[in-house]
């Protein structure tokens, strides 16, 4: 028996990933292909249920034209 667990981050991290994929008009398939991860990873970070890690947080913060620190909501 495979048990699976996902985590929920109490993080704005989805809604500024996803307001800034809006101002851009950058899907979710285009920022798959950007940052070299699967579509099913970044439909995870919209969801809330995985955040990226440093380097991929740099490559989105890149193609997306913000900072790293707004996406993870430091600024």
């Amino acid at each position: 028996m495979h048990l699976f667990f996902f985590f929920f981050f109490d993080s704005d991290f989805p809604k500024r990933l996803t307001s800034a994929m809006e101002d851009r008009g950058i899907d979710l398939f285009a920022l798959a292909g950007i940052t070299n991860v699967s579509p099913l990873t970044v439909k995870r970070w919209l969801n809330g249920r995985f955040e990226p890690r440093h380097k991929n947080l740099m490559s989105i913060a890149d193609a997306l034209d913000v900072s790293g620190d707004f996406l993870l909501g430091r600024t």
